[in-house]
């Protein structure tokens, strides 16, 4: 059974207002909190993939099985690396074990990885 959860255009708009969310906290020195953010925006895109793809989203491992899956799409790559990204920066949040360069860089990919989900999450018709 997967948990109830928003629509998939509350799940985009959460990922995108995260992402603006990390490049703040960076922006202030807050570090773990904005590569927490990175992540939550990461996770908010993929749930959005797995409810248009009718896949489980209830936990860490089944966001990572959406990120696999995808990996199968003819012309798309880098969907497990990129997914490893995101992450790193959440394991950062427990452990701080990144360099604010690695975090900057991580952010700008989740940006990158984030637009490349929500497009998939997108209806076929538009």
């Amino acid at each position: 059974m997967t948990t109830p959860t928003l629509p998939i255009p509350e799940h985009a708009r959460a990922a995108l207002e995260l992402l603006d969310e990390a490049e703040l906290e960076f922006s202030v020195g807050k570090m773990a909190k904005g590569a927490e953010m990175t992540w939550g925006a990461v996770a908010h895109a993929l749930i959005a993939v797995a409810l248009r793809r009718h896949r489980p989203y209830n936990s860490h491992g089944a966001m990572k099985n959406i990120a696999r899956e995808l990996t199968n799409v003819p012309g798309q790559s880098h969907w497990m690396t990129e997914f490893d990204v995101a992450e790193e920066c959440h394991s950062h949040f427990y452990h701080g074990h990144l360099t604010d360069e690695k975090l900057f860089d991580s952010l700008q990919r989740a940006h990158a990885l984030v637009a490349r989900l929500l497009a998939v999450a997108q209806p076929a018709n538009g």
